[in-house]
């Protein structure tokens, strides 16, 4: 997405949704790692399955829109694999040495991963099988139009996994089925955990909306008024930047917390 044509609303909806998440990692931190009875609305049913999903849902979804104006999603992907394994080192060092149970071995980083590695091997297929295929225009589009077809069938399935799945129903013992989200009996406590089903569903919608929206990957807002960009600007560069703030942020917020505590702040 580069020049005057980018498309600043996906950047700035995935900040807008990296500035919710930072802004629940802070109340987080204050009522469960500093002890202090605050926020308590984070135990609430409203926030819990509306304000949180909603969040979570755009930058999954963004994320998914954006593999269409990838050049590799491959190479993309394995950048996602070495920053959610880092990161899951990290809060694993972290968790030992502090003896706080935020462990985190599957969450919104390894989701992108496997949706982006996904993605790129159904793109790597359909580029060297549209090379097979006649000039004729009319003849290229049956088989465009099954896999638009097939990929919202796929979107749909996983979306309502959760529905036809029932993970609680199982007897597990062991971690490796953790990522499609059936948890293992008396599991470590883990700071973030966000599984495959039914979570991979949102991602695959933002494939279909950006294959079908931004086919010339181009802003779908040309000419949008500048009020509007002054005010989406610090958005955008948050969602430019949205996995290294993602990365960094919460050690930050945790040092400026602990560190006016120990001034005697709170």
């Amino acid at each position: 997405m580069n020049g005057k044509n980018r498309a600043f609303e996906l950047d700035a909806l995935r900040g807008f949704a990296l500035f919710l998440m930072m802004c629940h990692h802070t109340i987080f931190d204050f009522r469960y790692l500093l002890g202090m009875n605050l926020f308590a609305f984070q135990e609430s049913n409203w926030f819990n399955y509306l304000i949180q999903p909603i969040f979570l849902c755009i930058f999954i979804g963004v994320s998914g829109v954006c593999c269409q104006f990838s050049r590799n999603n491959l190479k993309r992907a394995l950048k996602l694999l070495l920053l959610a394994l880092g990161f899951s080192a990290g809060m694993c060092v972290f968790s030992w040495y502090t003896h706080e149970g935020l462990y985190v071995f599957f969450n919104i980083l390894h989701l992108l991963f496997v949706g982006t590695f996904l993605y790129g091997l159904f793109a790597l297929w359909e580029d060297r099988h549209d090379k097979k295929l006649p000039v004729n225009v009319t003849d290229q589009e049956t088989p465009k139009t099954r896999r638009e077809v097939g990929l919202i069938i796929l979107t749909g399935a996983l979306l309502f996994s959760d529905r036809l799945i029932d993970v609680y129903a199982f007897d597990i013992h062991s971690y490796w089925l953790l990522p499609l989200g059936f948890l293992p009996r008396n599991y470590i406590s883990m700071g973030d955990y966000l599984p495959i089903l039914p979570w991979l569903g949102f991602f695959f919608m933002g494939v279909v909306i950006g294959r079908m929206a931004y086919k010339d990957k181009k802003t779908l807002f040309p000419d949008a008024p500048h009020t509007l960009l002054r005010v989406a600007r610090p958005f955008e560069w948050l969602g430019r930047n949205s996995l290294l703030i993602y990365l960094i942020h919460q050690p930050i917020i945790l040092a400026i917390l602990f560190g006016l505590r120990y001034l005697g702040v709170w």
